[in-house]
């Protein structure tokens, strides 16, 4: 079988490659397709110089008259999706998408609306704007929606990519992260489903169907990593249940494969702890959750070092990946004081060391709570109220909360932090109760089991089910260039 993977840029495999590897091992040709050029940018070294990977340039996006409009029209239904429920408390995220959708709309020129109230002079902000349109037309945002659902249905699939996939003759198409705010990627799921060519899309990581955008055109399937995933494509996305299939998460295969490297011992002396001390992890959030993370983590840890039980503690400060550079040089004048940096955007063996020879590990909201997980460690946060639009005002740091079935203890402030974390130390958790988590959000289909294998069972049905309709379909197009429209159904038509 010949598998299209159709990504923005060659670093996004990253959560795939053991999908991609093992697809390869069964006999089959995957074509990465990219829209940046693939020989410029980095690529992950085990897919490297395959014989059954091939990386081409994929067009970025139409290239007719309806690309401009495409744009917008997508911009604002990405925005919208946050006036209504579950969202209507989520101000972080619709403000990203305001923006988003302002830029789009002022063609790149303005990323906010200025506006000051003709009766009183006083400048409105957008919160303001929105807050008061909202307050009196309650209902619009749903009628919104819908209009521009039906203008999406109307947008035929382009010619451009129509050829470029006719000329890739693929089984299956993949695409992925789809759900970026302004992605250019539902025009490859309106030209696999126009050609009639199976199209799915692997869910690339734990918060995107709850922070990005929409799916602004249904794929065949929609690959979740669990039960919560699939209510959020079906509840905030309507994919119909039927599409979506849960098959666990493929990029922690390898975490949950690791063993240390280095002993207790070994680890301490490299970072400069006592290895007689218990050490607490702090996991460092991304640039959107925390802006200022550098001043809050100081006072955390002053704030630890008041408890008797904690005074003398390691603690070790863990980096995001993305925000390395900030923290190089970083001294905190205090004893027992370490940090270890990412080695890489995914996790590493040094995270594995780090997590594994923890006492406890703390973090406002970031992905890395879910290897300390995968690692049976005990995970806690605190509110902190400047940075409340990152946590609280997010869907996906809900799911991790003890309160709301998950495993992360949340403490409202630092005194009920200190005794939780003190409790944590001591060895006062429940491991089954992380484990039972872990299992049902990471590896439903079975702890032992690996997931890049069900995803490529789960690719290898789509495109066997939809062959012989896509070979029809792109002879078809190739003789005639046929292209038409496709997306959701228009209330009255017989499609």
């Amino acid at each position: 079988m010949r598998i299209l993977f159709q990504v923005t840029a060659t670093p996004l495999l990253r959560h795939f490659t053991d999908v991609v590897l093992t697809l390869t091992r069964r006999g089959h040709h995957v074509q990465v397709a990219c829209v940046e050029n693939p020989d410029e940018l980095p690529v992950p070294a085990a897919l490297k110089g395959q014989e059954r990977i091939e990386f081409v340039l994929a067009p970025a996006g139409r290239s007719d008259a309806w690309r401009t409009a495409a744009e917008e029209l997508r911009a604002l239904r990405d925005y919208v999706r946050y006036l209504e429920q579950p969202f209507t408390q989520a101000s972080k995220l619709r403000g990203r998408a305001f923006r988003k959708a302002v830029k789009t709309l002022s063609d790149d020129a303005h990323r906010h609306v200025s506006m000051s109230c003709p009766h009183c002079r006083e400048d409105v902000s957008d919160a303001a704007l929105i807050g008061a349109l909202l307050e009196k037309y309650p209902g619009a945002p749903a009628g919104l929606a819908r209009r521009l659902d039906l203008i999406e249905s109307a947008i035929p699939s382009d010619r451009g990519i129509d050829a470029f996939l006719r000329d890739a003759r693929p089984d299956a198409v993949l695409v992925t992260p789809l759900v970026r705010t302004g992605s250019h990627q539902a025009e490859y799921v309106k030209s696999a489903r126009a050609l009639g060519i199976p199209v799915g899309f692997p869910v690339f990581s734990w918060d995107n169907l709850s922070t990005k955008g929409l799916i602004h055109v249904q794929p065949d399937r929609v690959y979740v990593w669990n039960e919560v995933q699939k209510t959020e494509a079906i509840d905030m996305h309507r994919v119909p249940a039927e599409r979506v299939v849960v098959t666990g998460a493929p990029r922690f295969d390898r975490f949950f494969a690791m063993h240390p490297e280095a002993s207790r011992q070994q680890f301490c002396d490299a970072n400069g702890l006592e290895a007689s001390r218990p050490i607490v992890t702090y996991l460092c959030s991304s640039e959107f959750v925390a802006e200022t993370e550098r001043e809050f983590v100081l006072q955390w840890i002053d704030e630890v070092r008041r408890h008797p039980g904690l005074a003398g503690c390691n603690i070790v400060i863990r980096p995001h990946p993305r925000r390395k550079a900030q923290w190089k040089g970083f001294d905190t004048g205090r004893g027992h004081v370490a940090m270890t940096f990412p080695q890489s955007i995914n996790s590493d063996q040094l995270l594995y060391d780090t997590l594994h020879y923890s006492a406890a590990v703390v973090g406002l909201n970031t992905s890395a709570q879910l290897e300390a997980g995968i690692v049976g460690r005990p995970v806690l946060t605190i509110l902190a109220p400047e940075f409340a639009d990152g946590q609280s005002g997010t869907l996906h740091f809900q799911y991790l909360l003890r309160q709301h079935g998950g495993f992360v203890e949340c403490a409202p402030d630092f005194e009920s932090h200190r005794s939780q974390l003190s409790a944590a130390v001591e060895g006062r958790y429940n491991p089954a109760a992380i484990r039972e988590f872990v299992d049902a959000f990471l590896r439903p289909c079975g702890r032992d089991r690996e997931v890049a294998p069900i995803l490529a069972d789960a690719v290898e049905e789509l495109a066997r089910t939809g062959r012989p309709r896509a070979w029809r379909r792109l002879l078809a197009g190739a003789q005639y260039g046929v292209s038409r429209p496709f997306g959701p159904a228009v209330p009255g038509s017989s499609r």
